[in-house]
């Protein structure tokens, strides 16, 4: 039985319709009444800017995604997808391994045809550290370990694998499957997940996403982020290490805090008193969330 530390994944990432899908949109929203005189491009991006979400979700993304079973829930909760997911009712844990069309091109180089390998996502501040010298992440294994071995003795002893899976730990590279989601969900999905307050697991996840969805959508590049960028108005009013105080020593800090930037986004209780800030620049912001995305998305790297 071998442990291999993996980063969540996200691949086999498509939008139905390619980069002229925005066209979809335009069609739909010209049918409710929108002008001529306006071209495609401009009504998809009035129709993000001004959140007329519901034409959005004629455009369709497919993507497949494998992370920690004990952060999948947090993906599962977000609406309007359908997926289809590897059971650990029907088969082993170790078969997660290549499941989907990842295929044998992502097993280790010295795979052999029948041996057991169970994938983990460790936490991302026990990351780097050496398993023998650093005390906590030897205890992370340690619990792995036995975990695994209580769960492989469940099997060999005649107890069905939907029981047995009860043991596997949180980390459990299992949460692994085929996604079907509008592009009015993805958003509203990715608004909420590159916020600095997402688990890392799922900024880590959102940010390829992102990233995927820029380089195959180019028309949307500006236009999404957090809620903060898009909205130009933090909702995370009074959120102390945050939005104020001393930064969290486990949270990335918000590159939109700092009054004194040019980037500076207020929360809405700043908004409501004091208004939004002159000066801001929205380029610049841009570029600042999108360094942040592509160091987040490499697991490990921030």
């Amino acid at each position: 039985m071998k442990i291999r530390e993996i980063a969540p994944k996200v691949w086999n990432f498509k939008v139905v319709g390619g980069e002229k899908a925005w066209e979809e949109v335009a069609y739909s929203a010209r049918m409710s009444g929108v002008p001529e005189i306006i071209t495609g491009e401009n009504i998809f991006r009035m129709i993000i800017e001004n959140d007329y979400g519901s034409a959005l979700e004629h455009i369709l993304i497919k993507f497949d995604i494998k992370m920690s079973k004990g952060n999948a829930p947090e993906l599962l909760e977000h609406r309007m997808a359908s997926h289809s997911g590897f059971s650990t009712r029907y088969l082993a844990a170790s078969k997660g391994i290549n499941a989907g069309s990842q295929g044998k091109e992502n097993l280790p180089i010295d795979f052999k045809e029948g041996e057991e390998i169970y994938e983990i996502i460790v936490p991302w501040h026990l990351l780097g550290k050496d398993r023998n010298k650093d005390e906590e992440k030897n205890k992370l294994f340690q619990a792995i370990e036995q975990s695994l071995a209580s769960y492989k003795s469940m099997i060999s002893n005649g107890v069905p694998r939907e029981v047995a899976r009860y043991i596997l730990p949180f980390c459990k590279a299992v949460g692994i499957y085929h996604y079907t989601m509008n592009l009015r969900s993805l958003l509203n999905f990715l608004s909420l997940r590159l916020c600095v307050r997402a688990s890392a697991e799922m900024r880590c996840i959102a940010s390829q996403l992102y990233l995927l969805l820029e380089r195959d959508l180019p028309l949307i590049k500006g236009l999404i982020g957090c809620r903060g960028f898009v909205f130009g108005v933090c909702p995370e009013s009074g959120v102390t290490g945050v939005r104020e105080g001393n930064p969290l020593i486990f949270y990335p800090v918000c590159p939109f805090r700092a009054k004194e930037s040019k980037i500076f986004i207020p929360t809405r209780k700043e908004f409501s008193e004091k208004g939004r800030p002159q000066g801001f620049d929205r380029e610049t912001a841009y570029r600042a969330q999108k360094e942040l995305f592509l160091r987040w998305a490499q697991w490990g790297k921030y």
